[in-house]
């Protein structure tokens, strides 16, 4: 599992790992019921501390991404999403509108901010597994 931190960033360690294991779920690179790596085996890969990798696998479970099995381990989730339409409709709207309010604040206009937007979205369909495209 390819990971990479910025212990630099002011971005908190576990939101850097969350995307990042997000990020490896809609490519495919983690495959849907793939065992991802225990909580000791995934602080020392990252040189973090277990604490915070627990973190990651809470928030994760919380989000539906990954199932928590006690005493097998932590599995990409299978399955259509857990969550009801409301609550993706409510989620999605609160970070777009964090994510408009900071382009503004940047100085840029709806275009920019959407070509951002569009960019990024390029680069997770030209992973080596794409990204199902819409409809």
């Amino acid at each position: 599992m390819k990971i990479s931190l910025d212990y630099h960033s002011s971005e908190p360690l576990t939101q850097q790992v969350v995307l990042q294991i997000k990020r490896l779920v809609v490519t495919r690179s983690l495959k849907p019921g793939e065992k991802l790596p225990s909580v000791r085996q995934l602080a020392k890969d990252l040189k973090l501390n277990p604490t915070t990798t627990g973190r990651v696998f809470s928030q994760l479970a919380k989000e539906g991404v990954v199932i928590q099995r006690p005493g097998l381990g932590v599995f990409v989730a299978e399955g259509p999403c857990p969550f009801s339409a409301e609550y993706i409709h409510d989620s999605l709207s609160h970070q777009a509108l964090s994510f408009l309010v900071e382009g503004l604040r940047f100085g840029l206009n709806y275009p920019d901010i959407r070509a951002i937007l569009d960019q990024q979205y390029k680069g997770l369909q030209s992973a080596e597994f794409k990204v199902p495209s819409s409809k």
